[in-house]
């Protein structure tokens, strides 16, 4: 027997309130139904808003909760990323439609093996495609450019480890949660989307030439622009 809460709202996703705090006062409180869980409207459009915590293991943890328990047409993953290639400047903001994770695996003496190298993972093991997780999103923030993104517990500020994960990935932005949210949304067959804005350069740690409000505004420009695209594409 289906147990799931018969209403069924779109979720936006984010790791800290800091990253939605310019959105949600767009928009109106409509209850808080749990510590990390409220639901606003934007211009008669209702949402919920899922805060889940820094990192994959928290990510994971609160949004397979939310899905077993509720119907949901769309999740929604936005927040603040870094930026790994040139291409983009801080302040941008992206579309990642395609994830990976850049810190499971196996390290060896003089290398890194991820669990698609190794052995222990096909490369089109469900839920993945050619060691890739993609994202659903209906054809929704077609005005953003399209990026590859990889996924990690760490937030990368030494050179060292930079040039690796550089040389080891063809990726655009780093974040800390996109993976496990693409994870999750595969297997409970729910669309996806990430949209990110760049704060910094994936760099030697220098918070001097960081962004956050910058990125922060932009970000919530964007969402706000897919939310009321959202009445006529997602049931």
């Amino acid at each position: 027997m289906d147990t799931k809460q018969e209403d069924s709202h779109v979720l936006l996703v984010a790791a800290t309130d800091m990253e939605v705090k310019l959105l949600t006062e767009e928009c109106t409180l409509i209850d808080a139904r749990a510590d990390n869980l409220r639901r606003y409207a934007l211009d008669g459009f209702h949402f919920d808003l899922l805060i889940t915590g820094i990192g994959t293991a928290f990510t994971t943890f609160f949004l397979t909760h939310h899905l077993s328990a509720n119907n949901c047409p769309m999740v929604i993953n936005v927040g603040l990323a870094g930026s790994l290639t040139d291409h983009f400047k801080i302040g941008d903001v992206v579309n990642v439609t395609e994830e990976e994770f850049a810190d499971l695996g196996i390290e060896k003496e003089n290398e890194f093996l991820t669990l698609f190298d190794s052995g222990f993972l096909h490369p089109d093991e469900f839920p993945f495609e050619n060691r890739m997780l993609k994202a659903d999103g209906h054809g929704l923030a077609g005005f953003l450019p399209g990026v590859k993104g990889i996924t990690s517990n760490i937030s990368h500020g030494c050179e060292t480890s930079i040039v690796k994960l550089k040389n080891r990935f063809s990726a655009s932005v780093e974040s800390m949660e996109g993976a496990a949210v693409f994870f999750v949304c595969r297997w409970y067959g729910v669309p996806c989307l990430q949209i990110r804005a760049i704060s910094n350069m994936v760099a030697p740690r220098s918070l001097s030439r960081w962004d956050i409000p910058l990125a922060l505004e932009n970000l919530r420009n964007a969402v706000l622009k897919v939310l009321r695209e959202l009445p006529d594409k997602v049931g």
